[in-house]
């Protein structure tokens, strides 16, 4: 497999480059049956989506706010572009000013093209990191 060049990425189970960037593409439904990224593929996605970290085989980030109401207003838009999007997230807003989202796909298994788009659909969102 090739290596991925900065602003490309690999599709689940193949090398197929697509270099449209991660936020300007549109989350797909999951066919079931369909594999999860492998760690090589997850890995050079994670280095396209700034903040986020692989925690427990999820992607995770913390996005701070200056206090509760910022924190549920940015709850919202998170679930507006879900739904949009097609794909949820998990998400916890602690502490009056935090909001932590994790994702994963969990029809697959595992993380998805889906879950790096959203994140970065979030980053482009983001107020305070």
């Amino acid at each position: 497999m090739k290596k991925a060049l900065p602003g490309k990425r690999f599709l689940a189970g193949g090398a197929k480059k697509i270099t449209m960037e991660l936020a300007q593409q549109k989350c797909t439904t999951y066919k079931p049956g369909s594999p999860p990224l492998t760690r090589k593929e997850t890995m050079e996605l994670l280095g396209q989506v700034a903040g986020w970290s692989l925690n427990n085989g999820h992607i995770t980030k913390t996005f701070g706010q200056d206090d509760a109401a910022s924190c549920i207003a940015f709850f919202n838009e998170i679930a507006a572009l879900a739904t949009e999007e097609g794909h949820f997230p998990d998400i916890c807003m602690r502490e009056s000013r935090f909001v932590d989202v994790s994702l994963y796909t969990y029809p697959a298994g595992g993380l998805t093209l889906n879950d790096f788009i959203m994140a970065a659909k979030l980053n482009g969102k983001q107020l305070t990191p």
